[in-house]
């Protein structure tokens, strides 16, 4: 499947359906491509919109990043992201997808912490991978 827009501001944002199986949640999202970003995660932003309790899910790890650090924390069984082009759809299962949670530094100014939180997730190289990425001027083509 296709998919095609232009840059937002200088970023790919894609929007995306999301189920999580074991938890029986549904939801949706606009997910930020990021080449930067190692792994793919619903934001924390997204995560309390679809009713994730943070003590139900597993705690991973504590990474740095934009604003600070966040902690990872899996999601088990599958989470599946449904996208959608025209016509066309199609579902990427991801098995023990992330989520993550924010602690910022003080000097995050408090702009920047809500600009960080509305992203609603990240797409990072561990999908990004399996797609094909092309850029032309100010827009983008990505074959998922």
């Amino acid at each position: 499947m296709i998919i095609t827009g232009p840059f937002q501001k200088g970023q790919i944002l894609i929007p995306a359906e999301i189920k999580i199986d074991a938890l029986n949640l549904d939801g949706s999202a606009n997910f930020l491509v990021d080449t930067g970003s190692t792994v793919s995660f619903i934001n924390e932003s997204t995560a309390l919109k679809m009713g994730i309790d943070y003590s139900k899910i597993l705690y991973r790890d504590t990474l740095a990043g934009i604003g600070g650090e966040a902690e990872v924390y899996e999601i088990e069984g599958f989470t599946r992201l449904k996208f959608e082009s025209g016509q066309d759809t199609k579902t990427i299962p991801r098995k023990n997808f992330l989520a993550v949670k924010h602690s910022f530094c003080e000097h995050v100014r408090e702009d920047a912490r809500k600009r960080i939180l509305a992203l609603g997730g990240i797409i990072g190289m561990d999908m990004i991978k399996g797609f094909k990425f092309t850029t032309s001027g100010q827009n983008f083509t990505l074959d998922v």
